[in-house]
């Protein structure tokens, strides 16, 4: 094959095409018509003499060639990105793109109002969109570049994706503001009383009921929240005890009528951390971005 006659440019729609698996998403996130797409997937399969994309049922799922040339294809991406990257000083003022990040509502709270601000005026062009994700999936968005950051906890991260912790902070809890029994100073009063808990997604445990898990208990959960601040409300106005980070829990009090108390048991502190793909690891803007995420977390 004479590359003289390729379009490397193709490498590009090829990453997107098969990384969101279809066009129409493909076209959103390269911001191109879906026409356009369609035109570069003919070429492809032209180049590659592969169909790349069938569709099975009502979905469109990946040809085992496919399959294949996808971690291919991130790696040239990234090499590329490296060698011209290398020649170029990043100014984030220039930059004009949209980056997606992962997180909670409470870290994507607790991060968002100072990030945005300091976007406006040092990169104005940098377009934030953030998606409610957790532990379970955000490790797959990443690599899948569905994600460039995700911010959270990340126990089960593998190789391909690289960590850093970003804060570290206690746990406190939280009662109805009614309540007129003294604080309570005992494991066994934690587990007689009853409680609302963050999920943000699946049924994995949080640090709270791993640590009991550990010791044969389980508290008694009456209610499962996907939000943070939906938990604090319903703390808020009934007997369930609500335990999370201090940080959030100390906002909110201003806001909601809540006793705030430290958790009579020992827990781990609640950390927080940030994720990437190591495709991306020397992705000039993603740098710049990560290194003022860890600046504003300090």
């Amino acid at each position: 094959m004479n590359l003289r006659h390729v379009d490397l440019n193709l490498l590009v729609v090829l990453e997107a095409i098969l990384s969101e698996q279809g066009v129409s998403k493909a076209a959103r996130r390269m911001h191109l018509s879906q026409s356009a797409l369609s035109h570069g997937l003919a070429r492809l399969r032209d180049l590659v003499g592969d169909p790349l994309l069938v569709r099975v049922g009502r979905t469109m799922e990946l040809t085992p060639k496919a399959q294949a040339l996808l971690p291919e294809v991130r790696q040239i991406l990234a090499q590329i990105e490296t060698l011209v990257g290398a020649t170029q000083v990043f100014d984030p003022r220039r930059v004009e793109r949209v980056v997606h990040l992962g997180a909670s509502d409470w870290v994507s709270s607790s991060v968002l109002a100072g990030l945005a601000g300091t976007l406006e005026e040092e990169a104005p062009g940098l377009r934030l969109h953030i998606h409610h994700c957790g532990r379970v999936d955000a490790p797959e968005l990443l690599r899948s570049g569905k994600l460039d950051l995700a911010l959270g906890i990340f126990p089960s991260a593998t190789s391909d994706l690289d960590l850093i912790t970003l804060r570290e902070e206690p746990y406190v809890c939280t009662r109805r503001a009614e309540c007129t029994e003294p604080q309570p100073t005992s494991l066994q009063e934690f587990l007689s009383a009853t409680h609302v808990n963050v999920l943000v997604q699946g049924d994995t445990l949080g640090g709270v009921d791993s640590v009991l898990a550990r010791q044969g208990l389980r508290r008694d959960i009456r209610v499962t929240v996907a939000h943070f601040q939906a938990a604090l409300i319903v703390s808020s106005q009934t007997s369930h005890w609500f335990t999370g980070p201090e940080s959030l829990i100390r906002s909110a009090i201003k806001d909601l009528r809540l006793q705030v108390f430290a958790p009579p048991l020992p827990l781990p502190l609640l950390t927080t951390q940030m994720a990437w793909s190591n495709r991306t690891e020397t992705d000039a803007c993603l740098v710049w971005l990560r290194h003022l995420l860890q600046v504003l977390c300090k």
